[in-house]
């Protein structure tokens, strides 16, 4: 019994270039999925950190002021963001002993630039 010639299917070599092609591709692609994911994800402070609370300067009036502390978060561009930059102040302020914050400047940051916030540390009786 005779078939006739064998036909193959064209072989498909992908090649890896460490500077170019799919492998560059899919550390962008894998680096992308990270930050966005790391996006909505707020850190949850300690319970010392939970303790510290953010108030205005009237309230600190007759405080002690210890120090300015600065927070700051990996990720940058979302109010999720400088929200975890509030949470690392407060976590500073209370390792200081700190019981009362008053925040300063926020800064969301971008994309490129971290999240940044500022405030002065105070221990109230």
């Amino acid at each position: 019994m005779f078939r006739g010639p064998r036909r193959t299917l064209p072989r498909v070599r992908f090649r890896f270039r460490h500077r170019s092609g799919f492998l560059a591709v899919n550390k962008l692609l894998t680096l992308a999925a990270v930050l966005v994911i790391g996006q909505g994800c707020a850190s949850t402070p300690s319970r010392y950190a939970a303790a510290v609370k953010e108030v205005d300067a009237r309230q600190v009036a007759n405080c002690t002021l210890i120090s300015t502390v600065t927070g700051r978060s990996l990720i940058g561009g979302s109010s999720v963001a400088a929200t975890n930059a509030i949470v690392d102040v407060k976590e500073q302020a209370s390792g200081l002993g700190a019981t009362h914050v008053v925040m300063q400047n926020v800064d969301e940051g971008s994309m490129y630039s971290p999240a940044t916030a500022t405030a002065k540390a105070y221990k109230c009786n």
